[in-house]
């Protein structure tokens, strides 16, 4: 397995992207990504990177993030789904967080109360360190016209204070999502 970083001075080329949204297409609700186009533009941002997991050669997972001035903030992550159960995640996750490590980490995640798919994930990032937030939290809508979804915010090691959750909410908005802060 090779874990790869790709970012604005270090491009992606075609064949991993392709290969990286077709698991995200798989992996994501329409209203939880960006279409191709989109993301292909958010890619450019300097901000903005990829990590993928490959194995002979393709993708067979990837998390995608943001290195923002307050914190580091996991947008998506998935892998394949034939692979899924096998620890690949849980060792991508750990070496990410060793990348980052000192670096405030952050991620959103649907509320374990929603379904048991959503319970079990945010067993999964418990088990590896991240607390969930209880604060109320809606993603704003990744297309025109798009849906609002309740997620909740969850925290690499401790969980963030009220204020430190506003800093991180308005910074999620305002630099990944273009948005001013909704309630």
């Amino acid at each position: 397995m090779t874990y790869k970083l790709f970012g604005y001075d270090n491009k992606m080329p075609e064949k991993t992207f392709a290969e990286m949204y077709d698991i995200m297409e798989y992996s994501f609700p329409k209203d939880e990504r960006r279409d191709r186009d989109e993301q292909r533009k958010i890619a450019k941002k300097a901000a903005f990177g990829v990590m993928t997991a490959e194995e002979n050669g393709a993708v067979i997972g990837f998390m995608t993030f943001w290195a923002l001035s307050g914190c580091v903030y996991i947008e998506h992550f998935a892998i394949a789904h034939e692979l899924r159960g096998k620890g690949l995640g849980a060792e991508m996750i750990k070496r990410f967080c060793e990348r980052f490590d000192g670096r405030r980490i952050v991620l959103e995640a649907e509320p374990p109360e929603l379904n048991e798919i959503a319970a079990r994930r945010v067993g999964f990032y418990n088990r590896l360190g991240f607390a969930l937030n209880g604060y109320s939290y809606r993603q704003p809508p990744y297309r025109k016209g798009g849906n609002p979804v309740e997620l909740k915010i969850m925290s690499f090691g401790e969980p963030l204070s009220e204020d430190d959750f506003r800093d991180v909410k308005r910074l999620l908005y305002s630099d990944v999502y273009g948005v001013c802060e909704q309630n």
